[in-house]
């Protein structure tokens, strides 16, 4: 079902019949000119309907998994608070707690799939775990159920399993279904339409359970006036059937995968936590750097590539403040929400349907950014460093939970629900501002002056500060140190701006030489158009963008 790991001297030819194909199609298209063969090769790539049926299957499933797993963060603090009677301090830590296992564990889905089982049988297996965890939200909130705190803790725990694992998986199965480099072209309609998809799933998911909690109401089992959590989370079960069962019909048409044993990520690690170990007893003699303490087991030419990657990796180092601020449009911010009026125009939306402006505003202002202000700033002179533009989101950050702490210094001042829920855009619009701005560089920075062996490596560790940013939410809501809400948003600004400073400190300490420059220019021209189509999301990014340059190799 899966695939078998092929011998060694048919791996040996099917490496040799890519690279033999690889540069008879980079002869034929150099030079402005093509074949006959390869002009047609290039129209039929450009069809949809030319994609290889596995990837319909693949680009379905995920609008469907996507609809449940960003359906069940719209309504989860609400129903925390609201049906479990949890205050908005604890809802908050459950909130995160679940966002950051679920954006820690893609790293193993990697390694997973990567060097053992292949994407398509990692999705499968943990598709169980995954189903169990909406089925056991859904009985949660029949009223026959007692000790459902510990059901729900339980599904939560399982939906972050299942959710983490898959994310890691679900892209690269896509692209592992085309042909390169036959089918290049086609591979790029992929990462658009999986795009398309994938944000589908993300506007469904915020917009439709919501509607559904209050205006669905089945009076045998709402318990709660109003509302209707049974409702909700049976719609969010059953969009992930109908995402598993669109899977499993698509089973027998993925190609077989033959991972390797060999993960540079796990290397990268071991080459680490050996010369710590080597370091602490002092079983070798004094190195220059105490990395090469570990030469006795690891190559030169690796433990210079791990140097790199660790200069790299501090520059990362305040990014979880931003992740931190990132995370909680779907806690704090919707309850500030709740606070609002939410009547606009005489359309009454609830509060946490609200937050979907976020991805709606991040839909426009990319294609605004790529096609409007960065060429204009080009053209006056002005060029932008992928650091440069992190530094400037942190400061868009900065003002996002400025703006949300004054807010809510005004909200105490009125009424509830006197103010407009309205004024809650301009803290949306500044932080997906500082989204793109700070997520989609910095993954192409970390991607592009990454060493060749070891970018898969470099920007699991980027996508590892999001699960970091939920910990550090954990931790500022657990010791509650304000009394009001708004100065905790003062507080969380003034960290990111500390952040945003610490970042252009470190970035003007960072130097290459002049032939990685040149180098990095060529692979983030490669690499500028993917990086948008599967790292920018709202609260809860794909970890798996790095991977796809492991598919065209």
């Amino acid at each position: 079902m899966f695939g078998k790991k092929p011998k060694s001297d048919e791996k040996k030819y099917l490496v040799e019949q890519k690279t033999a194909l690889r540069k008879e199609n980079q002869y034929k298209n150099y030079g402005g000119t093509l074949t006959a063969d390869n002009e047609l090769l290039l129209e039929d790539d450009t069809d949809f309907s030319l994609f290889p049926s596995a990837v319909i299957y693949v680009l379905l499933s995920k609008t469907f998994e996507a609809t449940a797993a960003n359906g069940i963060r719209s309504v989860l603090s609400l129903y925390l608070r609201d049906s479990l009677m949890f205050n908005e301090g604890f809802a908050t830590i459950v909130l995160h707690i679940f966002n950051f296992f679920s954006q820690l564990l893609p790293i193993c889905g990697a390694i997973l799939a990567d060097s053992y089982w292949g994407n398509a049988k990692t999705v499968f297996v943990f598709n169980i775990p995954y189903v169990i965890g909406y089925l056991g939200m859904f009985l949660a909130t029949l009223p026959y159920l007692f000790s459902y705190h510990s059901i729900v803790y339980m599904s939560l725990l399982f939906i972050a399993t299942g959710n983490g694992f898959l994310r890691a998986c679900i892209t690269a199965l896509g692209a592992h279904q085309f042909k390169i480099p036959e089918q290049k072209v086609a591979l790029d309609r992929y990462f658009s339409a999986y795009y398309f998809f994938y944000y589908t799933g993300i506007l469904i998911g915020k917009i439709v359970p919501p509607y559904v909690r209050t205006k669905v109401l089945v009076t045998k089992y709402c318990i709660e006036q109003g509302q209707c959590y049974t409702a909700v989370f049976g719609v969010i079960a059953f969009s992930f059937l109908v995402s598993w069962i669109i899977f499993l019909c698509g089973l027998s048409s993925y190609k077989p995968e033959y991972p390797t044993r060999d993960n540079t990520m796990i290397n990268t690690f071991n080459c680490i936590s050996y010369a710590i170990y080597k370091s602490v007893q002092r079983k070798s003699e004094k190195q220059e750097h105490w990395l090469d303490r570990s030469i006795d087991k690891y190559t030169k030419e690796f433990i210079e590539d791990v140097k790199t990657f660790l200069k790299i990796v501090k520059l990362f180092l305040p990014l979880p403040i931003f992740y931190a601020l990132l995370a909680q449009q779907d806690s704090t911010w919707t309850f500030q929400a709740a606070l609002t009026n939410t009547n606009i125009l005489g359309i009454e939306i609830q509060a946490d349907q609200f937050k979907a402006i976020g991805p709606i505003l991040l839909l426009l202002l990319i294609p605004l950014w790529q096609k409007g202000i960065e060429p204009m700033l080009n053209y006056c002179g002005i060029h932008l460093s992928s650091l440069e533009c992190v530094f400037i989101g942190g400061l868009f950050a900065v003002l996002s939970f400025t703006s949300a702490g004054f807010l809510q210094y005004y909200i105490h001042q009125h009424e509830i629900n006197s103010v407009s829920v309205l004024w809650q855009f301009p803290q949306f619009l500044f932080i997906m501002i500082a989204e793109m701005l700070i997520s989609v560089p910095g993954l192409k920075f970390a991607y592009t002056h990454a060493p060749g062996n070891m970018k898969s490596v470099l920007t699991a560790i980027f996508f590892i500060n999001n699960a970091l940013g939920n910990l550090i939410v954990v931790g500022v809501t657990e010791l509650d140190m304000f009394k009001d809400r708004c100065m905790e948003f003062f507080f969380y600004a003034f960290l990111m701006l500390l952040a945003a400073i610490f970042i252009r400190l470190l970035s003007r300490r960072y130097e290459m030489t002049d032939s990685q420059v040149e180098m990095n220019i060529m692979d983030e021209k490669v690499i500028e158009t993917y990086v948008y189509v599967d790292e920018v999301t709202t609260a809860n990014m794909e970890e798996n963008v790095y991977r796809t340059s492991d598919v065209e190799c």
